[in-house]
């Protein structure tokens, strides 16, 4: 098979785009929500330099089961706060994806009304077969985004 399938996801937020932008980009913001329900991302790894050229690294740890970890070492090709900002990354611990072949992650961050935000991720290329997993993937990430989102503006809104 061959990786060519992009994942695109999208969800509004009811947050201005400079908060969700530094959650996906703060290491200490995005160790707070980032992974699917029955994951988290081990504190200690999460690094980010947040600019073009900037390294960001971070893992990703099965609750049940902690010898299950997924990284994802990465450099921005592209950093433009709080509009968007691209990476290229190699994934390693995902039986789904080869890390040896680099996937891109574009986040774009748009303005919607006066204080609410729409985020779209586009993803890839994946192997279609596990394409549309990862893009489910994604939509339950955005859910504990939203929560982590409420919880920063302490319930507010």
């Amino acid at each position: 098979m061959t990786a060519n399938v992009i994942v695109t996801v999208e969800r509004e937020f009811d947050a201005p785009r400079e908060q969700v932008f530094r959650a996906w980009t703060r290491p200490d913001e995005l160790a707070q929500w980032r992974g699917s329900p029955g994951w988290h991302v081990e504190t200690e790894t999460v690094r980010g330099e947040l600019q073009n050229g900037g390294r960001h690294y971070h893992v990703k740890v099965r609750d049940n089961d902690p010898s299950t970890r997924v990284g994802t070492d990465g450099v921005y090709t592209e950093y433009f706060e709080p509009d968007v900002f691209v990476s290229r990354e190699r994934i390693t611990g995902d039986p789904g994806i080869d890390p040896d072949v680099p996937l891109e992650l574009r986040v774009e961050f748009t303005r919607m009304g006066r204080n609410n935000t729409l985020v779209r991720i586009i993803q890839g290329p994946y192997e279609p077969d596990v394409a549309s997993w990862h893009g489910e993937a994604w939509e339950r990430e955005l859910t504990r985004l939203a929560e982590y989102l409420t919880t920063a503006q302490g319930g507010a809104r």
